[in-house]
């Protein structure tokens, strides 16, 4: 298992580099006009490619204030990358066609070649810096998705119950103390009984949490019934018993293939993440859902939080009554967002299979780059009906 994770990583290196050398040398071509600003910008370029891997690399070791500005730059790569490979493949099949069908642009345009690729390398930057700066803007603004859900179990006592739904918050370097400030002050706007929350909380390193103190924002959230935690894939990426230890000292429950009863109304269950390991394809150790509900009052509520929505059908047949998840993002950035709902029964949103109801975020937070196009973050606000006594 380990060698194959070696492997994988080799490969994505190696197309990683290629591809950014390939930007790098296009870009450079294009910029023939440009007099000395040519190396300047390649050279920026270069030192933008270089600090996604360090990124990748020692995000999860180091953390410093200092390093918040440049994790933040690298991780805008990850999505300049992405568009600017698009629109230079786009720009050289053009080419291709032009040359084929009629003429070679060197032949075509002249002397007038070199300004040529100027202008194109100008319109590409600004089309690229409009892109990201709308994607910021879908990435750091959520919307609040409001879902009616009716579960057909009495609850005495109670009719209803808003639930707040959060996933992915992937909190650290990138999404800090201003960003989950705002995030706190918008779910309180929407007077949840109870916050979940579907796994990522943690952008892999518990300790820009820490240092941040950004679990005195946590206990912020005004939620009469507390707020509830499910490992995600990012969160077993770290230290995970440090960050359990931390979020359970500032009020947040963390459900570790655990079940706890809610104000003798309901349960909420919460599993270990699937791969919560790096190199792991499958946490072993997680228990099964039959396993995790076995022996629950199934005449009472069942709501399970599991951050990867997969085999969905043993949920149902388990007796779970609504199952909660993220993980997907829904691909943040298109054309990702393709994939991404290949992947998945579903990638985002509501369904129903038999008396169990699932949902899936796409997320408050975003991995990498924090940038949507296409998707956008998330509040989910699930108003849910319980029938009459």
């Amino acid at each position: 298992m380990k060698g194959s994770f070696i492997m994988f990583f080799i490969f994505i290196l190696v197309a990683y580099c290629g591809i950014s050398i390939y930007i790098l040398t296009r870009s450079y071509q294009s910029l023939e006009a440009a007099g000395s600003v040519r190396w300047a910008v390649v050279g920026f370029l270069a030192v933008m490619a270089a600090g996604f891997i360090l990124m990748m690399m020692f995000k999860r070791r180091y953390d410093h204030a200092v390093l918040d500005i440049f994790w933040t730059m690298s991780a805008y790569w990850a999505a300049v990358i992405l568009y600017v490979l698009l629109a230079l493949l786009s720009i050289d099949i053009l080419r291709l066609i032009c040359r084929l069908v009629w003429e070679s642009p060197v032949v075509l345009l002249g002397a007038n070649y070199a300004m040529a690729k100027l202008c194109l390398f100008g319109a590409v930057a600004t089309g690229l810096l409009i892109t990201l700066s709308i994607g910021s803007y879908r990435a750091f603004r959520p919307v609040v998705d409001t879902v009616d859900i009716t579960i057909e179990k009495t609850v005495p006592g109670r009719d209803s119950l808003n639930i707040v739904l959060l996933s992915d918050l992937h909190l650290g370097a990138i999404n800090g103390r201003q960003t989950l400030t705002r995030w706190v002050d918008e779910v309180n706007l929407l007077n949840p009984d109870i916050v979940l929350i579907a796994g990522d909380m943690y952008d892999d390193n518990p300790a820009p949490v820490e240092r941040q103190q950004l679990g005195n924002l946590l206990e912020q959230l005004k939620v009469p019934l507390g707020v509830y935690f499910a490992q995600g894939n990012h969160d077993g990426y770290g230290d995970f018993p440090r960050a359990v230890q931390y979020l359970q000292a500032h009020g947040v429950t963390v459900l570790s293939d655990t079940v706890v009863p809610v104000d003798n109304s309901f349960y909420v269950a919460g599993r270990l993440d699937r791969s919560a390991g790096i190199g792991n394809r499958m946490n072993k150790t997680r228990k099964t859902v039959e396993a995790l509900t076995e022996g629950l009052d199934k005449t009472k509520p069942v709501i399970l939080l599991d951050h990867q929505p997969y085999e969905l059908d043993k949920a149902a047949a388990a007796g779970v009554d609504l199952q909660l998840s993220g993980h997907t993002h829904r691909g943040q950035l298109w054309p990702l967002s393709l994939a991404i709902k290949s992947m998945y029964e579903i990638d985002h949103g509501y369904l129903r299979k038999g008396n169990t109801h699932f949902y899936v975020s796409q997320g408050i937070g975003t991995w990498g780059p924090p940038v949507r196009i296409g998707t956008r973050s998330e509040i989910v606000l699930l108003k849910v009906k319980f029938m009459p006594e």
